[in-house]
């Protein structure tokens, strides 16, 4: 309620009296808090708007007389020292009536107070002692005003002659003068004990990418082993001796540990030392908490200006941070120009000696440096351009659970654009993750898989061969083979991986499991798609037949109506078929809807699976094949307790007594019975054989082609037919006549028992789907049936008895989806659009090719 009030109070002032900010405030004027106005300095009253722009204070040179009110000294008088008083200075009128006050020489500081505090009459000049300097109103130190005769002064420090002529010369240009000079004097204070200035030559090493130059800011730290090194000089390589043997950056997590809190010690210019400040968005720069396993890109984009702010010439040291210990990680640095500083990588001759780094795992880094090139003075800024973490993930073998995590760091540099003010900062963090069996799965069930289906695939062809299907049907049924084995190959091991981690670390797969995985089922679904447009090519260009009874026994056409009429029957007939061409056992749209469901349902137990695409494409597959079954089971039930929708074509044959033809390959093609005329001399085909297979003899297939292309005219059978016709009807319809009543003379000679065999398939064939028995050879044609399976076997040529090739596919595209990284809603909008495609373009050419081939027209 308080802060409501206040707010109310606000906007009350705010439209009343009109709100002003400071920003807002011109020269010469202070903001008011109280009233939220700017406010002028008081006139004539030698006052300015104070550095904080909320109050008013003296201008320079003028003493304070009031709180509201200042006196400006004249030009012949020194504000003292205090502020208080203006003291007269010393100064004389020349002939031309001009004054002229004396000013203190360089090497002289300006004196306006008495020792008491009280102002003197006068301003005095006071000369500096020897090894002192003027520095305002007072005299300081001065080392190098006072340095002995063989030592020269340095950026204020006396350092011997010799050291300088000792010291190796600088080669690489790198560096202005006056930053070589620090660097100089730095390195002789650091030899002398001095711990800061060895700290701040190593923050001028680290700032100049760890130059080789045995005359660089790095050149203690390069010189030989046998060298004695400075007491203080800062460690800025890893050693490997300090961590018993082990690697730094390594440390061991247990299993519940799921991320690392990864932080930055700042040494700062002056050689200290403080833990970092967030000033600015951090979002881009330690410290960060890092989840083991996942991956993270940050882009950022910083104001050059914010940077400088944040850096002000200090280092930065990773480390990492468990219950308050610090373990430094080791630094890669890259230049600029894309070189990585190593070992032995940036390297000077200098007397046949290398001055190399004896590691590149450094300890620091830093934001951002001005290098200003001697030989032709250009300043560039190099900044920090990529920040990248790189995590190893290893796990314990001795310790169940456990996990062994490497962290390195790289720091890439880039140079900014004189013509820009904003550079882009980016952080990364790459995970390099054990692998979690997914390979050894896929070996292991894809050979598996792959053996049997392969088998099957061979055997499958060579029943197609026997059928009379071309040789090269064995690629599209290889590749359907293949694909199922792909897939389930990658599905089994992504269930058995998901299931081994639920609970362990919950480390995600690693990046090459997740492309093999990606990669089988990307390859799954388009061997999968060439063999569902291979059988649909096939069922849209088979060979199909009606046969009209009443058409082959004369005997019953007593009236030109009667021979009218029968061609509805066809037409209906061929209408049933049609509708059955696109159908599904199990609706596609059901079988999403419950899937999104089941996902839905189990979207708590999916917390305990490791946070991977291919673990969770393996539950959402799991999901639909559960809902798949649950609905394939219903359908199934349904289909024994009420009427099958395969069950409305053979009684509509048997009903109209048209009987249905359709070739699957050259010699083998399925049958619908549907006889239903009285003839004491007729036997019915009755149970499954009403709808059976028929193997071809080759006399058969080739005399009914014979009839349906008109040619190989000798043949018998055709010559006899012809002969016993009714007569010239035209060419379509004498042909189509014609190959009806040879159709059905053949199957009238079956009812009657001779010249076929029946036979039940066996349990063997029913599973693979191909005759593995030998039976009648030469003339003799065979009718296979299944037992107590009344359903018409010509289903095989539609949707309907394709089924395992078409859910396959299904959950194919729904994996692709998922595994590209899709929402389980939009892979199941993907299957649907795609099977309505299919489905509608299946329709269509199904009733083109019955319209084609029966010459019957349907709407």
């Amino acid at each position: 309620m308080t802060s409501s009030r206040y707010v109310l109070i606000y906007l009350l002032v705010h439209l009343t009296l009109g709100v002003e900010w400071p920003q807002s405030c011109s020269p010469g004027q202070y903001f008011d808090p109280g009233l939220m106005v700017c406010q002028a300095c008081p006139a004539n009253s030698s006052m300015v708007p104070d550095a904080d722009g909320f109050s008013c204070t003296c201008s320079p040179g003028s003493r304070r007389e009031s709180p509201t009110r200042c006196l400006r000294c004249s030009s012949s008088e020194q504000l003292a020292a205090d502020g208080g008083a203006c003291v007269p200075r010393r100064c004389q009128k020349d002939a031309a009536g001009r004054v002229a006050c004396r000013k203190c020489p360089a090497d002289y500081i300006a004196v306006t107070k008495n020792w008491d505090g009280s102002p003197l009459r006068e301003v005095q000049c006071v000369k500096c002692a020897r090894g002192y300097r003027p520095q305002g109103h007072a005299c300081v130190r001065c080392d190098a005003c006072a340095c002995a005769r063989n030592h020269v002064p340095v950026r204020g420090s006396c350092v011997p002659k010799a050291y300088l002529t000792t010291r190796p010369k600088y080669e690489e240009k790198m560096m202005t003068a006056n930053e070589l000079l620090d660097v100089v004097k730095f390195e002789y204070l650091c030899t002398l004990g001095d711990v800061r200035a060895c700290r701040r030559l190593g923050n001028a090493c680290v700032r100049s990418f760890y130059p080789a130059d045995r005359g660089g800011p790095c050149r203690l730290w390069t010189q030989p082993a046998h060298v004695p090194r400075p007491v203080g000089l800062p460690l800025l390589l890893l050693d490997l001796s300090s961590n018993n043997g082990k690697n730094l950056g390594e440390i061991q997590l247990s299993s519940n540990k799921v991320s690392l809190l990864l932080t930055t010690i700042t040494h700062t210019s002056d050689g200290g030392m403080k833990l970092p400040e967030r000033r600015i968005d951090s979002s881009c720069f330690l410290p960060k908490s890092i989840l083991i396993g996942r991956d993270l890109s940050i882009d950022c984009k910083f104001n050059i200006s914010d940077l400088e702010k944040l850096d002000v010439g200090h280092t930065l040291a990773p480390y990492i941070s468990i219950n308050g210990n610090y373990q430094p990680i080791p630094v890669a640095i890259r230049k600029p120009n894309g070189k990585i500083v190593q070992v032995g990588g940036e390297m000077i001759l200098i007397k046949q000696k290398r001055a190399e780094w004896p590691s590149n795992k450094f300890r620091r880094y830093f934001l951002l440096a001005n290098a200003t090139f001697a030989l032709n003075n250009i300043t560039s800024t190099v900044y920090l351009r990529t920040f990248t973490v790189f995590l190893k993930v290893l796990r314990e073998k001795t310790k169940s659970g456990g996990m062994t995590v490497s962290v390195s760091v790289e720091a890439q540099y880039a140079s900014k654009s004189p013509l820009s003010t904003s550079v882009p900062v980016s952080f990364r963090v790459h995970c390099d993750l054990p692998p979690a069996g997914v390979l050894r799965g896929l070996e292991i069930w894809g050979g598996v898989f792959g053996a049997f289906l392969a088998v099957y695939a061979v055997i499958q062809w060579r029943g197609a061969v026997k059928r009379g299907a071309l040789y090269i049907s064995l690629l599209p049924i290889m590749t359907g083979c293949i694909a199922d084995a792909l897939y389930f190959a990658a599905l089994f091991s992504s269930l058995h991986t998901a299931a081994a981690e639920a609970g362990a670390p919950g480390l995600p797969l690693s990046r090459g499991e997740e492309h093999t995985v990606a990669a089988f089922v990307y390859a799954a679904v388009s061997l999968k798609i060439v063999k569902v447009a291979w059988v649909n090519w096939k069922q849209c260009s088979c060979d199909i037949f009606l046969m009209d009874w009443s058409e082959y026994n004369p005997q019953t056409k007593v009236s030109p109506v009667l021979e009218k009429s029968s061609a509805w029957k066809a037409a209906m007939v061929a209408r049933e078929w049609s509708l059955m061409q696109a159908r599904r056992r199990v609706h596609p749209g059901f079988t999403v809807a419950l899937t999104l469901i089941l996902i839905h349902l189990t979207s708590p137990w999916q917390a305990s699976l490791p946070p991977s695409a291919a673990c969770r494409w393996a539950l959402h597959s799991a999901c639909w094949w559960a809902g798949y079954l649950l609905l394939a089971g219903a359908r199934w039930l349904a289909d024994r307790l009420m009427t099958s929708p395969a069950a409305t074509l053979p009684r509509l044959c048997e009903g109209l007594g048209v009987s249905v033809l359709v070739f699957q390959e050259e010699l083998y093609a399925h049958y619908v019975h549907g006889r239903n005329d009285d003839s004491p001399d007729a036997r019915a085909l009755s149970g499954p054989l009403s709808s059976c297979r028929v193997v071809c003899a080759p006399q058969f297939r080739c005399g009914s082609l014979v009839l349906f292309n008109l040619t190989l005219l000798s043949l018998t059978v055709y010559k006899q037919l012809s002969v016993s016709g009714p007569g010239y009807l035209g060419d379509n319809e004498a042909r189509r006549a014609l190959l009806s009543r040879f159709l059905a003379a053949f199957f009238e000679r079956a009812l009657d028992g001779m010249r076929w065999v029946g036979c039940e398939r066996s349990l063997l064939e029913r599973l693979l789907d191909v005759e593995v028995t030998s039976r009648e050879a030469g003339a003799t044609s065979v009718l296979l049936y299944d037992p107590q399976d009344n359903t018409a076997s010509c289903f095989m040529m539609t949707w309907w008895g394709e089924e395992w090739c078409l859910v396959t596919l299904d959950a194919a595209l729904l994996g692709v989806t998922l595994v590209s990284g899709g929402e389980p809603l939009l892979a199941g909008l993907v299957v649907l659009c795609a099977w309505q495609v299919s489905s509608r373009l299946r329709h269509w050419l199904g009733c083109r090719n019955v319209k084609k081939k029966t010459d019957v027209h349907f709407i």
